[in-house]
């Protein structure tokens, strides 16, 4: 018979929340695991996670492996309105939270380094610039102002509201099938 060991959830995903909810970097996360930021990525990637690393895992990070698992990310605060944002803030923190290097990002955007770290000192970026570090980075100008949000924030709200209810159902539908696993177990063996 099959097992119910098929993940529900993607453990890579659910660890990378966990590390941000600890307001941990992923940098710091890969450092205290003992590996690159390129194998932290890896196991972020990854829909499952050998248990015992999933183990040695929540133990660094302080949780039990049944936290792990019913883990519920708390709501996260609203981003800063756009008129207050400092661009070169927000800059030097995507750079840290991607653990990108400096003086390789400066190359990619063929600045000089200390022509980048004016650009970490600007509070606001031109057109131009902004484009062209979103590309370098690879995310949206949307994802890098922090989401587009309109006078109380209700586009943010909407979507937190239908990831909570996602993450609801993805929950219920997991006891469901681990509820069915223990009445086929249960049938199986009344007929044996």
């Amino acid at each position: 018979m099959e097992s119910v060991s098929k993940n529900i959830i993607h453990e890579g995903a659910r660890l990378k929340q966990i590390v941000r909810d600890r307001g941990l970097k992923i940098l710091d996360f890969a450092r205290q695991a003992g590996f690159s930021n390129q194998i932290a990525h890896y196991y972020f990637r990854k829909e499952a996670i050998k248990r015992s690393t999933l183990l040695e895992f929540c133990t660094m990070l302080g949780i039990s492996l049944d936290e792990f698992y019913g883990w519920t990310h708390p709501r996260r605060a609203l981003p800063q309105p756009l008129q207050d944002l400092h661009h070169g803030h927000r800059l030097d923190a995507l750079i840290e939270e991607k653990g990108l290097n400096k003086t390789r990002l400066a190359n990619r955007m063929a600045l000089s380094r200390r022509a980048l770290y004016n650009l970490l000192d600007k509070p606001a970026f031109t057109g131009d610039q902004l484009k062209k570090v979103c590309q370098v980075l690879e995310i949206s100008q949307k994802e890098f102002l922090g989401g587009a949000v309109d006078d109380d924030g209700a586009e943010l709200a909407e979507t937190e509201t239908w990831k909570d209810k996602y993450y609801k159902l993805l929950e219920d539908y997991n006891q469901a099938l681990l509820e069915i696993a223990r009445l086929r177990e249960g049938a199986s063996a009344a007929s044996v």
